[in-house]
């Protein structure tokens, strides 16, 4: 295997906002070129790179090495990841709303791109980030993100609102859940809510629905191996195989088929649960 992730649950007051910490090792056996396709999973990652190699990642027709400190938006379509060595990193996975709340920009600003984090992470980030690369073992990472992120809340004054409400009511229901329903459960107007959507996520509230969904889709494909697709487009809640097919071609790229025989290729990240803290 030449990709290694671990994944660590934040702490309760993080958790409106910050999906998961995760330390990832890539192109562990030193091929000359590991190449990844990432599938959009409804969050954004920021990177912090550990070692001295980088990530290579797309810029126009060429891929060019990540700068130190990397933002990656919210996508809706796979892209490509290249590592020419062995590369450390350490990850938050935020919620697209809990964005804004800690870093002072929206997930629509970071949409469907990479953006370097100095320039907009404020006072104490590159300390901050000095400081991970320095220590010694994932838990005191942890604890450093930890207290960064919790200060960050803090002089941001950041609260909850509707807009946080129905984009977690959508992860939660796997994104099975009318547009009425969700307005309504989130004391909003669906007009009101969609627009929101767009204003600060960069996604109407049904296209986010549809990446909730595939997260439902790939964690049925990692848990059950020997699962029919059939069974895989019923337990996600596809009126028919067709309709599964074709939305998880748009979103991946590939026919779920082709996606399964070539699993190695990928990196999935639909939050597997069974997390443990760090």
């Amino acid at each position: 295997m030449s990709v290694t992730i671990k994944e660590y649950l934040p702490s309760p007051p993080l958790r409106p906002f910050v999906e998961l910490f995760w330390e990832g090792r890539f192109n562990t056996e030193n091929a000359n070129l590991l190449a990844q396709k990432v599938l959009p999973n409804g969050y954004l990652e920021a990177i912090i790179h550990l070692s001295a190699l980088h990530c290579e990642l797309p810029e126009g027709a060429a891929f060019h090495p990540s700068s130190d400190y990397t933002l990656i938006g919210l996508f809706s379509q796979p892209y490509e990841v290249r590592f020419k060595g062995q590369v450390h990193v350490f990850g938050i996975r935020f919620k697209p709303e809990g964005l804004l709340p800690v870093l002072g920009i929206t997930a629509a600003e970071a949409r469907s791109g990479f953006m370097d984090m100095e320039s907009f992470a404020g006072h104490g980030f590159r300390e901050f980030c000095s400081r991970l690369r320095t220590a010694a073992r994932s838990s005191e990472r942890l604890a450093l993100s930890e207290a960064f992120l919790r200060k960050k809340l803090e002089k941001n004054n950041a609260e909850l609102y509707y807009l946080n409400r129905a984009a977690e009511m959508i992860r939660r229901k796997k994104g099975l859940i009318s547009m009425d329903e969700l307005a309504a459960k989130a004391y909003i107007s669906p007009r009101q809510l969609e627009r929101e959507f767009k204003q600060k996520i960069g996604l109407t509230p049904k296209r986010y629905m549809r990446l909730a969904r595939l997260n439902e889709v790939n964690r049925l494909l990692a848990r059950y191996k020997h699962l029919e697709l059939t069974a895989v487009a019923y337990e996600s809640g596809y009126a028919d195989q067709a309709h599964f097919i074709r939305d998880f071609k748009h979103f991946t790229g590939e026919k779920p088929t082709v996606f399964i025989r070539e699993r190695e290729q990928f990196i999935v990240n639909p939050n597997m649960g069974g997390m443990r803290d760090g």
